[in-house]
Parts: C-alpha cells; structure tokens; sequence
C-alpha cells in the first residue's frame, strides 16, 4: 500500500487549522531509525506544558507517544493505510501527572520523498478502567444470566448468539439446540397465528419494548405458558440486536384458569340461589351482590356495588345492625351466624344471615361473604310446632290428672293396693306425663345448695331406714347457690332415690355434690347395690327400660333426665362391677338483681364513666341507657380540649365513651393526647359508620373499643361488662 503523499510545508504553513486545532497534533521526521519532533501545534504544547519552541528538545519516546524503541521502529517500517492506526497510551507532560490517552497515527510522504509520522492525541480519561469495568460487567452479566430462573436469549439480525442455562430449562432444548430452531416453531399451534400478527404490528410500530404471554411447546411437547419481555436496540451500523427475557409462568396460569372457572361456577351458583350472597370490601363497600337481593329488596344489584350498607335505601335500623355485623367479623375475625327481619312486598320476614370472613395472606379480614336464607316458613312451622307441642303437653297434663285420680279411686276401693308395686306404677305413669306441662311453668328461685341438700337427707333418712339402708351425705365445704327450680330438682333426686332403693342388694346409699371447671355443680346419687351392666348404661335412661325389676314401670330415669335437660344440665350413669353412681350437672349462678328498680345495688353503681359528646340529644340518650343499668356517676365534656382536662383532673374515671366527631378536634386526637398521661382507662370510640378504617384509626390513636351509632343496649352491656366487670 501506497504512503499518503503531500507538500508537508504546504499542509502545515497554509492551514491554519492546524494551529487553532483543540486537538493536540505531532508531526515527527522519520531519519532512519530515528524519530524527532518536526512540529507541534499549540494545543499540543500546552497538553505537554512546554513554550512553543519547548517541544525540540523533547523525544516522542520521551513525552509517551510509543512505549519503546521497537514500537517506533514497527511503525516506521510498517504500511499505515488511509484510515491510520488507533492505539492507548500515556502522554508525559513536564509538571503533571501522566495523561491516559487515544493515539491516531498516520504514515505520510512529502513530494520530496521524505516520510513523516502525524499523530493525533485525545484524552482517553479512565478509558482503561472503563474498558476493565466493561470486561467485569461481561463477566458479571454472564454469572447472573447463569443464576437466575428467568431465560435470557439475545438476538442478532433474527440470529440467535447468546441463551442462558434457564432458556434450555424451560424450553427443555440444548442451547446448540436453540440456535438452529425457530422460535415460532415452539409456539402451540393456536398460539402461532396470533403471535405472528403481534409481531407484524410491533414491526410496523417499531417500539424499543413490548411484552406478550405465549403457550408454548417444550421438547418433550408438554405445554407451558411463558411470559416473553422483548427489548430491541440498533448499532451505529445499522444492526439489530434484540433481548428477550422468558417466564414460566405455567404454574400461575393453571392457577387463574382454576380460579376463573371456581369463580365462574361461584357467580353462577351464586347468580341462581333463592338466598341473598355478598361480599363485603375491606372498605366497607359491597364487591358483589347476586340477583335474589334485588327481587327481594326491589333494589337494582347495581346500587349495592362500591356502595356502604347506610347509603343504600333500606330501612336505617336494618342497615345499622348488619353493617355492625360486618364490623364484628372484620375486627375478630371470626364467623357469626344471627337473624334479621326485613319487609318483602309488605310483609315481614326472616332471614337468618351467616358471615363468613375471607382472609387475606397477611391473616387479615380481606372481604366477607355473606349469606341469607329466608327461614320465615321455618318459623312459623316452628311456632305451630310449639302450639302443637303445647297441646299435647296441655292433653298430656289432662291425662296425668286423671291417672293420678284414677289411682286415688283405686285406693278408696282398695286400700291395700297402696304400697304396691302397682300403685307406683301408675304414680310414675303420671307423674312422667304430667312432667313436660311442669317444666314449661319453671318457678325458678336462688337455693343454697348445702341447705337443700341437708333438708332433703332429714327427710328422706326416716323412710330409708325402715327398708335397712343408710343415706350418707357428702359434700365440700364451700358454700354453693343456685337459681333452679326446687321442686324439679327434687323430682330428680327422687327418681334417683328410687332407682337407688329399689336396686337389689343396696345397703347404702351416698348422696352429695361438687363443682367442674365448667362453673357447674356436679350432683351425685351412689348406691353398692348390683350395679349396671356398660352396653346399659345409655339405655336405663329411656321409657319403660328397666333391668332386673319386676313390676316396674321404667319412667323413673327417664323423668330426671328430661328435668336435668330442660335445666341445662346432662345426666349420665358409672357402673363398674358392685354399685351404680349417677351424675347430672347444674349451672352455678344466681338470680341477677332487676337493675331498673334497684340501682343502688348495681354492679356498676359505683363506676365513673366520662361522656364526650357535644349533641345534647346524644347525650340524653347515652345517659337514659346508662342509668337505666345502674350507672349513677356520669360525667360529661361538650368538646375535645375539655376532655382532656377533665381526664387530667380527674384521675378515678372508670370508662371514657368518646364521640369522634367533636367542635375542634376529632376522637382520634384526643385519645392521643390522653394516652400521654393515662394509659390505663378505658377508651371506647363512638361513631356513626363504625368503617373499618376508622375502627383501626381509633385502636392506633389508642382507643381500647368502639360502638356503632345508633348505639344498641345489647352491645353497651358487653362493653360495660367487658371493661368494668
């Protein structure tokens, strides 16, 4: 190749580019094997800061254009074409600091034949790091590409260059594979028509990045759905290089593909059932409602949707009641089952609602279902259930009444039937058929159970006496009451008794009680006669079931149990080997005291509960309901800063019911301001809409509790009773 040819003086005396270039420029002689300085611009003086003239008595070897000897002679021997040759290298200035620098060096001949080397300096800065950071971050790219689980592929003009091991994973061909096959023929043949289309339209659009979900085909031909992210950029020379990062996101997929068609069978389930099926929002708004709510409240399903339970147009107290329904569930957490009434083309009826909360992955509520079944037919077969009941208990009385007169004519005709097994028989019998008209009647009242036991004894040890058995009582010392009817507790120690007497072989019998974890008396009847066999244990306690007696009706067991069930208690028989022990239970607990006539004896009578509230009607309301539970110490502030002072003031209040919406500052900041100096009373928030938000803004601000408005005597009693005792 031929070296460039020019007039050297001329390119350098005619030019004046060459003095003003900001690019430093060195023109060096070529003698043999010697190189020397023939000129330098200004700017390359002031790169190697030297005068003008300076520059003679430097070396290019010496300022750093070549590293060494053999460089310039492989320069000066070598062909340098047209475009020249780039090299790096660092310059040597005289008072600073090596400069990294890109060399550009030609080869020229003057007209003269003389041959000079031009070079053309410009900084390279950090040019080595950036070049060593390049390498480290290909190496860090190609670590990470192997690492993750998301395939890599890059795309060079339509030609596969670089797959990460994850691409052969999830397509399930080898990389050498992937390099020969099409990645359209990977695509589900469904999928094939419509990704083609995409990429027309993306073609013509030319975007840098787009995205698309794809069902392909693996090796072993399983189906998998693949998330493709494709990043596309041209080179200065008009390449195209494309990244495409791919998914499996098969696992995700199946999953929708179950719940779309769980939530398609639930909607259509839900769509046809008579009963009303919501879904409560976090949020307090409905998220669906199916068609039977809008035959049934003649209410479009539309309106319920993004809408709170007291913005639809129901009846208020209707609407207050179930939205604290929902506000239960989404505080605790737990399932609530109750009934509610509302108005059906003008009649009454029932629905007995279910809520079921539906957590979120935190174990929050996240939504509510809920579901209503009208039982109005349910009840009112139930209520002539009970009137049916009813007459035969009134018809079973009637008979009972004349069995027993019955028996007392046959008496008067013969007297000596009276002690007989015959005589009892017809007692028992009505005594057993009377016995359901009694227990509807219970006269209930407050026993000492260590009294009437010791009474009962008194009685009963004369009569046992006689027939050579010993009644022994047996109970602790603690004194025990409770609120029971007398006279069927006695009727159950008497068939007891009886059962006990008439056992063969019994010359003892113990009678006492004790108390269960349950708050409940444990009553207790023991004999050491023949004792019962255990496939009988269950079957005594059945009508006209006896075992090992003759003439005898079997109603006995039967009636103390249908007595011990109607007082809420259970009764059940132990027998192992020589006697019977029989055991029932009875609820511990006293006749409450009548608060509205007697509010001295309250057990809150004596409680200090501080009212926030500035609505006098509110007030009037909240003050009625609490006095007429006894409260007597009510204290109230009209304002938020009056309530703080007051609390401060005052440092024996009980309970603090607080109104959120107040004058001049809300609940929640007052609350907070009471907590700086009292963190032990009792907050309670009271609010309208009780939203789920504001209830947990109310427990952050450091209220203990919260009441919906309007305010219901059932849910204040649970408070009071929850944080005054």
């Amino acid at each position: 190749m031929e070296d460039i040819r020019f007039d050297i003086n001329n390119a350098i005396d005619c030019n004046n580019w060459f003095v003003r270039s900001p690019q430093p420029i060195f023109v060096m002689k070529v003698d043999g094997s010697n190189l020397t300085f023939h000129r330098i611009n200004r700017s390359a003086c002031e790169l190697l800061k030297c005068t003008d003239d300076g520059y003679h008595s430097l070396s290019p070897l010496e300022i750093g254009l070549f590293k060494s000897d053999a460089d310039i002679q492989q320069y000066i021997d070598s062909e340098i074409g047209p475009e020249g040759v780039t090299y790096v290298t660092q310059i040597v200035p005289l008072i600073e600091p090596e400069i990294s620098s890109e060399i550009t060096l030609y080869k020229m001949r003057s007209a003269d034949g003389q041959t000079y080397l031009t070079a053309f300096q410009q900084n390279a800065g950090n040019l080595t790091k950036i070049l060593s950071a390049l390498r480290h971050s290909e190496f860090r790219f190609l670590m990470m590409a192997e690492n993750i689980t998301d395939g890599i592929m890059i795309y060079e003009n339509g030609k596969l260059t670089f797959a990460n091991t994850a691409s052969t994973k999830i397509t399930g061909y080898s990389k050498e594979q992937l390099k020969t096959t099409s990645p359209l023929s990977l695509i589900c043949d469904y999928e094939r028509e419509r990704v083609q289309r995409l990429m027309e339209e993306q073609k013509k659009t030319n975007p840098n990045f787009f995205s698309t979900e794809v069902w392909i085909l693996n090796r072993t031909g399983q189906e998998k759905c693949i998330k493709c992210v494709f990043s596309m950029t041209k080179t200065q020379i008009g390449e195209t290089i494309s990244y495409n990062v791919i998914t499996d996101i098969t696992a995700q997929k199946l999953t929708e593909r179950a719940l779309i068609k769980s939530q398609e069978e639930f909607r259509m389930l839900a769509d046809n059932s008579p009963d009303i099926i919501t879904r409560y929002n976090r949020n307090l708004t409905y998220a669906y409602v199916n068609r039977a709510i809008e035959e049934i409240t003649k209410i479009p399903a539309e309106k319920f949707i993004g809408r709170n339970t007291m913005d639809i147009e129901l009846d208020q107290n209707m609407a207050s009641f179930i939205e604290e329904m929902h506000l239960e569930v989404f505080r605790t957490g737990r399932k609530l089952k109750f009934e509610f009434r509302m108005n059906v083309d003008g009649k009454q009826r029932i629905f007995q609602a279910s809520m079921v909360p539906e957590m979120a992955n935190d174990g929050s509520v996240n939504t509510v279902l809920n579901v209503s079944r009208d039982i109005t037919q349910i009840k009112e077969f139930e209520v002539e259930l009970n009137k049916e009941k009813q007459r035969m208990i009134e018809s079973n009385s009637s008979i009972a009444s004349n069995i027993k007169l019955l028996g007392v004519k046959l008496i008067e005709t013969c007297p000596e039937l009276k002690n007989t097994s015959l005589f009892t028989s017809i007692t028992r019998i009505a005594e057993w058929t009377g016995i359901g008209a009694r227990l509807q009647k219970l006269e209930r009242t407050t026993v000492d159970v260590i009294q009437m036991l010791t009474d009962y004894h008194l009685k009963k040890t004369a009569e046992l006496s006689e027939l050579g058995i010993t009644l022994i009582l047996d109970f602790p010392d603690d004194t025990i009451k409770i609120y029971t009817d007398p006279h069927i507790l006695n009727t159950i120690f008497n068939c007891l008794l009886d059962n006990a007497v008439e056992s063969e072989g019994v010359t003892e019998i113990h009678i006492g009680f004790g108390t269960s974890d349950n708050n409940e008396v444990v009553f207790f009847m023991k004999d050491n006669g023949c004792g019962i066999k255990s496939d009988m244990q269950e079957k005594i306690f059945e009508p006209f079931c006896t075992i090992g007696k003759n003439d005898h009706s079997g109603l006995g067991l039967s009636t103390a149990r249908k007595c011990v069930e109607h007082l809420k208690g259970r009764i059940w028989c132990y027998s192992e080997g020589k006697g019977a022990q029989f055991f029932f239970t009875h609820p511990i607990g006293i006749m409450q005291p009548n608060v509205k006539s007697d509010t001295k004896n309250s057990k809150w009578a004596r409680k200090k509960i501080h009212v926030v509230e500035d609505t006098d009607a509110n007030y009037v309301l909240i003050e009625a309901m609490l006095k007429l539970q006894g409260v007597i110490h009510l204290s109230r502030s009209v304002d938020g800063q009056q309530a703080v002072e007051y609390v401060r003031n005052n440092t024996d209040i009980d309970l603090i019911l607080m109104d959120i919406q107040l004058p001049d500052m809300d609940g929640y900041a007052v609350a907070q301001q009471i907590r700086t100096f009292n963190t032990k009373v009792p907050i309670i928030a009271q609010t309208a809409y009780a939203m789920y938000a504001d209830v947990v803004k109310a427990i952050n601000a450091g209220c203990n509790d919260f009441i919906a408005k309007p305010i219901k005597v059932n849910k204040m009693l649970a408070l009071l009773d929850k944080y005054l005792g």
